[in-house]
This record gives C-alpha cells, structure tokens and sequence, in this order.
C-alpha cells in the first residue's frame, strides 16, 4: 500500500514538472528511473488512467500528452486582452473569470489568485454578492463556475452570488478608464497564480484588432482538422484552446502579443461551445451539434409520416421536445394533481395547428402513447423519493415554460432568427438543461447519483432566475411589438 500511495506520488510530482510533450512510454521510463524498479503492468494501467483524466495534461492522438506547463511557457510572453463593460467599471472591480483562460492554473481556486499593478503592487481582493444575471457573463466559458449562491425565493431573479473580486477604483480613475477600454493582463508566476495588469485603450485595442483577427483566424484554420479527432471533441474547452494554441508556429506569437478567449470564441464561424454532460462547455463543429427543438427548420417543410416510434415521430414532426423528455413530463403529470392533462396536452402538442396529416402517423402515435402511459401507471405504483420527484417537477415546469415561450412567439410570428442573440443563445441553454436532465429523469427505475442530484440543486439556483429573465424579456418587451 506504501508503494502504491508512494509511486502515486512520484507520477504526480513527474507531471508536474514536465514541460515537454510525450508519450505513455517515455513517462513509464521516467516513472521506473526515478521509481528505480520496474512498475507492475497493473500500476502502469492506473497511472494510464490517470494521465488521460489529469486536469493538467491535454491528451492527442496515440497515448501522446501536453502538459499545460509546456504551452505556458511557448505562449507565455502573451498579453490577454480584458474588455471592460460599464458594470464592471461602475462597480470599480474585476472579475476574471473565463477571460484568464488559458493562464488559469488548474490546481488553485480564483479567490487563490494574485493580481499585481503596473508598479508591482498587490491589488486588494474582495468578497462581493451581486445579482447572478451580472456575475454569469463572467463564467459563460469557465469550467469552474462559483457556488456560493443565495436564492430570493420571493424574486428569483434578484438572487446573489458570492465571488471574490478585485477592487479596482483607483486603477480606474488613474487611467480614466471608460467602457471600451481593456486591460492586459501579463503572467508573472503560472504556478502561484500571479498577474500584472495593465490599462489598454480602446484606441490602441483597435489598432490591434486587425492582428488579433488575423490570429484568430489562424487558430480556426488550424481547429479544422480536428473536428475528426475524438479527443479534442470530448474534452473541455480550456484543454482544446491550449492544444490548438501549443500547435501554433511559435513566429505567429512574435507578430501578435495579445490574446481574448472572449474575442477568439465570438469570432468562430464552423465552430460553437455548448454544455458538456461532465460539466463546463467546450467547442464542437457547428454541423455536429444537435440544434434543438428550438432551432427549427421551416415550419412548413413536409411531414414523411414516420412510424417508427414516439422519438421518430416528434421529430418528423418538429416538437419541442424528444420521447424522453416527455417521458418525464408525464411521470410528474400523472403523479400530481397540480396539472391537467389536457392542459398539457394542448400546450405541448396544441400549437402546432393540424399535428398529424398522416393518419397512419396519428394512430402510430396513440398507440406508443397508450403503451406509455400504461408503464407510467404501472411505475407509478412503486412509490419514489420525494426528492427526486420534486427536482424532476423543477425541471419539467421549466421545459413548460419554455415551451409556453415557443407559443407565444409563435402566436405572434416571431421567428427564432429574429430574436436578439443573447436571449437566443439563453433559450437554447435552458433548453439544452432540460433535455440533459429530463433524460436521466426519464428512467424512473434508475434514479441519478448524489454527485447528478448535488449539481442539478446548485444548476437550478442559476438556471431559474436565468428563466425568469427570458420570461421577462420576451413578455414584457417584445410583447409590445
């Protein structure tokens, strides 16, 4: 047991201080020379396990490996280029976030991170709450997203988070900063999470934009490849972009010295970020992603009447919502007196005008309907822990109301393509959250895992005040046009 613990530890000290690329093999050799016996084939298949999940290696093709180190120091000598908005200069502060990517150490929490003026002065850090829609934009890309939240029961969407901030008042008011200014942010020490800030024009950001733009382009000339590589398309976003940036010519870093994740993300025209089920976001080719029930192709693109089951026939048929969701939606309706199946009913399929013009399609429907329904009843009868019940009816009030959205703004004529992109693009996130958890709902017979349950309490402290925004903008503002 010594051993193990003790060999453990030698890997891990070896990871750390790699700055080279290489391969299962060259580690194994390190591994036994500084071990200074031969390593078991079943240790050599734990320490594999461990490298390929290890929060500081990106894993390639043929058991190859990058530590982060090795991209931080090719790419080090970057500047990362920090847009200031008008909240953040009003509230005198910085918040990091995503925006440190790709100098963000793995091993040490945001609050654990120094940042030091241009005179080499610690710049004081705080504890702050402040509304969740204006912390939010500040981890859209993060895989570490803060948890200290505090939910207004009585106004969901006036609920705080805690996050640690950096007070920058004087910074602001020496430099005159202004919305439309920057800072750059300097890496001084990767490993202790040190930084240097420094103010940076507006005028000079356009004077580098045009660089900055044609760097970017060459990194997504560069992701092109990859869209074949599963790798690269399984693993977070932090691990692609440092990846793609260790690919890079070292001479395209000597032509351009500034660097926004924000910039180089917004800038992608064949690639998108989206959620991933293990947590955090990563980028994915456009034409992979599964645009959802709320990205709809013409409405008036012609039914194939298919037959095959409930999934193929809500597809053909364009619904907001797969056979697994609503599988879930019926567990809570069928459980509850809260709901009127017919209201339902009318809601979920009664927008959409004449549903069925097949009339095979329409009997195909009733009868898988009828078949679910009767394992519903007959699940129903075995009794299930209040806890779940009430996080999938949370989730299932949300599919609701997302789709009492889709209607109204069909009602209206509103198509999808006209609304703004950032109410689009919450749409689709709060869609994509119900799909992923109305699914691992829909098994009523394999209840989700404590660590599933812990994180959808917690992503429902975000998501709902993040409704009652879009509920807001769509009923109260576009409703007047």
């Amino acid at each position: 047991m010594t051993n193990r613990i003790s060999l453990n530890r030698l890997a891990e000290t070896l990871i750390q201080e790699s700055n080279t690329p290489f391969s299962t093999e060259d580690f194994a050799k390190s591994l036994e020379g500084r071990w200074q016996k031969q390593v078991s084939d079943s240790a050599m298949k734990r320490l594999k396990k461990v490298l390929l999940n290890h929060s500081s290696l990106i894993g390639i093709h043929d058991s190859n490996f990058i530590p982060f180190r090795a991209v931080v120091e090719k790419i080090g000598h970057v500047s990362l280029s920090v847009q200031l908005g008008a909240w953040e200069l009003k509230q005198g502060i910085l918040i990091p976030g995503h925006r440190l990517t790709p100098f963000m150490p793995p091993n040490l929490e945001e609050s654990e991170l120094t940042f030091l003026d241009a005179d080499g002065n610690e710049i004081p850090k705080l504890k702050k709450s402040y509304f969740i829609q204006d912390v939010v934009p500040f981890y859209q890309y993060c895989s570490r997203f803060p948890e200290e939240i505090e939910i207004n029961e009585w106004i969901p969407g006036k609920s705080c988070m805690t996050v640690t901030v950096w007070d920058m008042q004087s910074f602001y008011k020496n430099f005159s900063s202004r919305p439309g200014d920057a800072l750059l942010i300097d890496l001084v020490d990767y490993e202790k999470g040190v930084y240097r800030v420094r103010p940076y024009s507006s005028r000079q950001y356009r004077l580098d934009r045009l660089r900055m733009r044609a760097l970017y382009i060459a990194l997504a000339t560069q992701m092109d490849p990859l869209c074949q590589d599963e790798k690269f398309c399984s693993t977070g976003l932090e691990k692609q972009l440092l990846r793609i940036l260790f690919s890079m010519d070292a001479k395209v870093f000597r032509e351009v010295d500034v660097f926004s994740v924000t910039d180089f993300l917004e800038s992608l025209k064949e690639w998108t970020v989206v959620g991933r089920e293990a947590g955090g976001v990563q980028m994915v080719p456009a034409w992979q992603t599964d645009p959802g029930p709320f990205i709809r192709a013409n409405a008036n693109r012609a039914v194939k009447g298919e037959l095959g089951s409930l999934n193929k026939i809500f597809k053909d048929l364009q619904l907001a919502f797969d056979a697994l969701e609503f599988k879930s939606m019926l567990y809570t309706v069928m459980a509850s007196d809260k709901y009127k199946l017919e209201a339902v009913f009318f809601l979920l399929f009664g927008g959409q005008g004449d549903l069925f013009t097949v009339k095979k399609q329409h009997e195909a429907f009733y009868g898988y309907l009828r078949e679910l329904l009767f394992k519903i009843c007959e699940d129903l009868k075995t009794r299930e822990s209040h806890l779940i019940a009430n996080l999938r009816e949370q989730c299932v009030d949300l599919k609701f109301s997302l789709v009492g959205v889709l209607r109204f703004l069909e009602d209206r004529e509103i198509g999808l393509e006209d609304l703004p992109a950032d109410l689009l693009n919450q749409i689709i996130e709060l869609d994509h959250f119900c799909t992923d958890t109305l699914h691992r709902f829909a098994e009523r017979e394999c209840p989700p895992d404590l660590k599933f349950i812990r994180d959808l309490r917690v992503a429902l402290k975000v998501v709902l005040p993040q409704l009652s925004i879009v509920e807001e903008e769509v009923y109260s503002r576009l409703a007047i046009y």
